[in-house]
């Protein structure tokens, strides 16, 4: 059986999370909202600059849905074998605890016209219509990623071990499974966020590979030597897994404007 890893598509949809504003350095990023208030702790309208202003960053948000969407993603593995899809659609919320937003839950994302590239044939998750792969649930905390403190968010499946992915490609003889192969940390994809500091609606998600085959890029979070990537198999979940990657670039859409705190 031929054998393949591939770029979590699953993942692109959701990480999706707005600008952010100012924060310590020890902090993880937070979404939440720069209002005007008398007697703030911010002097600008992004609250990045403290002092006895009229602007102060209010942790949470009214509005927790979001949608997502994006032109052609690629899943590559470190076999360069690629899944390419044409397009992406995701929707998602933000999780909130105790009042603060440090994650985004319940997404959900379906890429359509997908195929194993080599071949040129279509490939689905059953029961879905030609060329439509959809993921499973996933959730995802923010984080501070790769170097240079750059926001980001860490997708990995709601349920563990279940996978971010199960699909098939008929005419390739492939039954690909995009999940935690035997390893450690290889169940979670990083992809970059931003703006930060920015009060808006829109935002956006980067997804790339390093010059090494199914090699991320971002693979570690900031000050940890724990690697997070996709690991994937053409042969199911009990298959041989290779690393993987992923390739997109997202752009997600809030309710309201919202403020990347990071």
């Amino acid at each position: 059986m031929k054998r393949m890893r591939i770029v979590g598509l699953c993942l692109v949809a959701a990480f999706a999370l707005s600008a952010i504003g100012a924060g310590s350095a020890s902090a993880l990023p937070e979404v939440g909202r720069c209002v005007s208030k008398a007697g703030g702790k911010y002097l600008t309208a992004n609250c990045t600059t403290k002092g006895k202003g009229t602007f102060e960053f209010v942790k949470g948000a009214v509005l927790k849905k979001f949608t997502a969407s994006a032109g052609e993603g690629k899943l590559y593995g470190a076999t360069k074998t690629e899944i390419k899809c044409a397009t992406q659609t995701t929707v998602g919320e933000y999780a909130e605890v105790s009042g603060s937003i440090k994650g985004v839950k319940k997404v959900e994302a379906k890429f359509n016209g997908c195929e194993y590239a080599l071949l040129g044939v279509p490939c689905q998750t059953k029961g879905a219509a030609s060329g439509e792969i959809l993921t499973t649930k996933l959730k995802g905390a923010l984080e501070y990623v790769g170097t240079g403190k750059k926001a980001g968010v860490a997708l990995t499946p709601e349920v563990k071990k279940k996978g971010f992915t199960l699909f098939e490609c008929p005419a390739a003889g492939a039954e690909v499974y995009v999940g935690e192969g035997p390893g450690k940390g290889h169940e979670t994809v990083l992809a970059e966020i931003g703006p930060a500091n920015v009060m808006a609606t829109t935002s956006t998600e980067s997804f790339q590979m390093t010059a090494k085959p199914g090699e991320q890029l971002p693979d570690t979070k900031e000050g940890s030597l724990i690697i997070d990537n996709l690991e994937s198999s053409l042969s199911g979940p009990k298959g041989t897994f290779e690393r993987s990657a992923q390739i997109q670039e997202v752009t997600q859409v809030t309710e309201e404007e919202l403020d990347l705190k990071a």
